[in-house]
């Protein structure tokens, strides 16, 4: 008798660790698989990991302190990021790379299940790891992303998004003006003087209003410092890239995974009828979109965006 009830209090003491409620509250400097990674830890309930892995967590930790009410949020640096240490090769900026340093990162942190937040590219990274790891993915909310195709046919949705967008809007198409005459003129100010050299932010919001939030947070994660490069080479996405993600997208509807998906009306990367496309491929999925928002919906409207995730997590948690 003796032994089994402590059995069982091991066990509840490893379920209630392993699920978070044990991780400190504070800033780290671990090493990460190899690497010194820089993360934070706040809120409680669940581990929900995020980080970008071109711009880091700094955007994420002043922005998403609302999903600490219901999540051990555990803000890191990928690789080469913010204050975390850069890898020595280029091609250790991979995704299978920043992946793998997801699993370093749950592991160090040994927790069993990890909730995974991902915006823009990172989404890809979150996919990727519920395909790789789906015993240790307790769910995934994903913004601001779309079901892909070549990147030649990406190139042709964003021209057809730009052309929608214009004559829908007077605003996005003096963006879309502005942007060009910076590239001719390879100048960040108009023929009037005016500074034009938030015009490459605002082509993805929604409107002067909403790109002006973004910008305050974007002016924030280059302080804190955006990917390095290495040898002075930045990654850049290549066709066999861009087929490991299509093969995949393949993998999709075998995800097993609660998945909530968050799209602005007005992503222009990332029409709504992609965002359903891959909403449809993924069978444990909800996506909401998100009115007077472009990329980045819970910065541009956010009492809206955290309300809809609320009444979502509140079913799904």
């Amino acid at each position: 008798m003796k032994i089994r009830i402590l059995n069982i209090i091991l066990f509840v003491l490893f379920f209630s660790f392993s699920n978070g409620q044990n991780l400190k509250n504070g800033d780290y400097f671990e090493n990460i698989g190899g690497l010194k990674i820089n993360y934070s830890i706040r809120g409680k309930g669940p581990v929900m990991i995020v980080g970008h892995l071109n711009s880091g967590k700094i955007g994420y930790q002043a922005t998403l302190k609302p999903l600490e009410d219901h999540f051990t949020m555990v803000y890191y640096d990928p690789r080469g990021t913010g204050k975390s240490q850069m890898p020595n090769k280029l091609e250790d900026y991979k995704q299978d790379s920043i992946v793998s340093e997801i699993e370093y990162l749950r592991r160090h942190l040994n927790i069993n299940k990890i909730w995974i937040f991902g915006h823009s590219d990172q989404s890809a990274v979150a996919l990727e790891y519920a395909l790789k790891y789906p015993n240790n993915t307790a769910g995934l909310l994903l913004i601001g992303t779309s079901f892909v195709g070549t990147q030649k046919e990406s190139m042709q949705r964003r021209k057809n998004s730009e052309t929608k967008r214009t004559k829908e809007s007077e605003w996005f198409k003096q963006v879309i003006k502005d942007w060009d005459y910076m590239i001719e003129h390879k100048t960040n100010k108009n023929e009037l003087g005016k500074d034009i050299s938030e015009s490459p932010i605002k082509w993805w919001c929604y409107n002067e209003e909403s790109s002006q939030r973004v910008i305050q947070i974007v002016r924030l994660i280059s302080a804190a410092g955006r990917r390095k490069p290495i040898n002075n080479v930045f990654p850049i996405e290549t066709e066999k890239d861009r087929l490991h993600y299509l093969n995949n997208q393949k993998k999709f509807p075998s995800l097993k995974v609660k998945t909530l998906i968050i799209n602005g009306k007005y992503d222009t990367n990332n029409p709504p009828e992609f965002a359903k496309q891959l909403q449809v491929s993924l069978p444990y999925s909800t996506l909401i979109l998100i009115d007077k928002a472009g990329h980045f919906p819970w910065i541009e409207n956010s009492d809206f965006t955290f309300k809809e995730i609320k009444k979502w997590l509140s079913k799904n948690l």
